[in-house]
């Protein structure tokens, strides 16, 4: 071995143990909070944003589109809308606990009402209404993880699945509500 290539290789390897002391040694020093619940104030509901699968998201459906529908046709309602909807979700591999008529007329899209262990769970949702779903649905006192949809009269379709690839790309990671923080585990 010549002495030039002998030189290359002991500053090479002087290089590289200060590059691993450095990187030790900013471990061991880091102050920020971790991922196992730093960011948690006092008081805050522990929640997670993370994404569930599909099969594990539990769904009620509800037509919200007029009155209870009986016999006559209300202006604006649409029959066994709720019905049609929770066929598509289930085809997609949602499970669908209850599909029924809402009495209280909705004019939008869809209104996502869920608590705080279904906050990854209502992202999911979200993007089959194409980021259109009300998100002002969350409720901090609520215990289940149910997301309850409540279809209005805005409601045309639901996604398909490049549509749906796209609205979650374009909603990112959900944001914790107010009163809440993202603990990072569950």
């Amino acid at each position: 071995m010549t002495f030039a290539r002998a030189r290359a290789l002991a500053i090479i390897g002087v290089v590289a143990m200060v590059a691993v002391v450095l990187v030790v040694a900013a471990l061991v020093r880091d102050k920020q909070a971790g991922s196992l619940g730093g960011r948690c104030g006092p008081g805050d509901v522990r929640i997670s944003t993370r994404l569930p699968a599909q099969s594990s998201i539990k769904l009620n459906i509800y037509n919200g589109t007029g009155e209870r529908l009986t016999d006559q046709r209300i202006a604006g309602a649409v029959p066994d809308l709720a019905g049609r909807v929770a066929e598509a979700l289930r085809a997609q591999g949602f499970p669908v606990n209850k599909v029924d008529e809402n009495p209280q007329k909705f004019d939008h899209v869809a209104r996502l009402s869920y608590g705080p262990k279904a906050v990854g769970a209502a992202a999911v949702v979200r993007g089959y209404f194409l980021n259109k779903a009300d998100p002002g649905g969350f409720d901090v006192k609520r215990t289940d993880d149910l997301v309850d949809v409540t279809l209005g009269s805005a409601f045309t379709k639901l996604g398909s699945k490049t549509e749906v690839s796209q609205a979650w790309a374009a909603q990112g990671q959900p944001s914790p509500p107010p009163g809440t923080c993202d603990d990072g585990v569950r």
